[in-house]
C-alpha cells in the first residue's frame, strides 16, 4: 500500500512539473513576443526615416534631446575658460514654414577658475596693506529654460538660426581655493539670471549639431561678500551640443 502511493505521489508531481514547464514556456513566449513587440514599436517612434529640409509643414513639432558641452567664464574679472557639460531638451513646434519656437529645458556646469580675492589687512607697523588670496576655482551649476525663435532661411538645406530668451537658476555656488577655503557663494549671489542667445544649427538625418553663444546682461554679485571675489562680473557661455529630432506631430 505505501508503495502504490508513493508511486502515485511520484506520477502526481510529475503531471504537475510537467504542466507548470508548459504554462512557464507559454507565458514566458507571451512575454517575450510582447517585448519584441514593444520593442519594435519604439524603434519605429525613434527611429525615422526622414530627410532633413529647410521648409516644414505648420504644427509640425519635435521633440529633441541633447548632449554636450561648454565654455564659460566670468567677464569684469581676470580669469581662465572652464570646460562643462550641458545637457537637456526642447521642444520645437513650427509656426511658419520656416520659423519655430522651442521651449528648451537644460542642466548646465558653468563658473571659471584662476579668481584671486583681495582682503584689506594692516601690516606689523599698522599700514593698511591689500593680500591677495586664491586662485579660488568659481563652480556654478544653473538649470536654464530657454525660449528660442529658430529660421530656417533655405529649403534645400538643413541650416538654421536662432535667438530668443535664456533664463538660468542657480541650484550650487561655490569658491574653492586651491588647498584652501570652499566658499558658498549660493546665498551672495543673484539666484536668477538672463542672457541672449545666438546660434546656429545644422541638421544630418535626424541628428542636429549646433553652437549658440550666450550674452548675459545681469552681474552675479548680490552683497559684498560675492563682490569682494567677484567684482562686477557677468556669465559668459558658448556652447556645442549634438541633439536627437524626433518627430511627435
Amino acid at each position: 500500500m505505501k508503495k502504490t502511493l508513493l508511486i502515485a505521489a511520484i506520477l502526481v508531481g510529475s503531471l504537475t512539473n510537467g504542466q507548470a514547464q508548459v504554462i512557464n514556456k507559454k507565458y514566458a513566449k507571451r512575454i517575450g513576443e510582447a517585448v519584441k513587440e514593444g520593442y519594435q514599436d519604439v524603434k519605429e517612434a525613434i527611429v525615422q526615416d526622414t530627410k532633413p529640409s529647410g521648409e516644414h509643414t505648420v504644427w509640425d513639432i519635435y521633440a529633441v534631446p541633447k548632449v554636450g558641452f561648454n565654455l564659460s567664464n566670468l567677464l569684469g574679472v581676470d580669469n581662465n575658460i572652464k570646460p562643462g557639460l550641458i545637457a537637456g531638451a526642447y521642444i520645437e513646434v513650427f509656426l511658419t514654414k520656416n520659423f519655430a519656437l522651442d521651449v528648451e529645458m537644460q542642466y548646465s556646469q558653468q563658473g571659471t577658475s584662476g579668481i584671486y580675492r583681495n582682503i584689506s589687512a594692516t601690516d606689523d607697523y599698522g599700514n593698511p596693506i591689500t593680500q591677495k588670496h586664491g586662485p579660488y576655482n568659481i563652480n556654478l551649476h544653473y538649470i536654464n529654460t530657454s525660449y528660442i525663435v529658430r529660421w530656417y532661411p533655405w529649403t534645400d538645406l538643413a541650416w538654421s538660426f536662432t535667438t530668443g530668451i535664456h533664463t538660468g537658476y542657480v541650484v550650487s555656488a561655490h569658491a574653492k581655493e586651491k588647498h584652501g577655503e570652499d566658499i558658498n557663494l549660493r546665498d551672495h549671489i543673484y539666484k536668477g539670471d538672463f542672457a541672449l542667445p545666438i546660434g546656429a544649427s545644422y541638421e544630418w538625418k535626424q541628428w542636429q549639431i549646433e553652437a549658440r553663444y550666450n550674452v548675459f546682461f545681469r552681474k552675479l554679485a548680490r552683497d559684498a561678500k560675492a563682490k569682494d571675489l567677484l567684482k562686477n562680473a557677468r556669465n559668459s557661455m558658448f556652447e556645442v551640443t549634438l541633439g536627437y529630432r524626433i518627430q511627435v506631430l
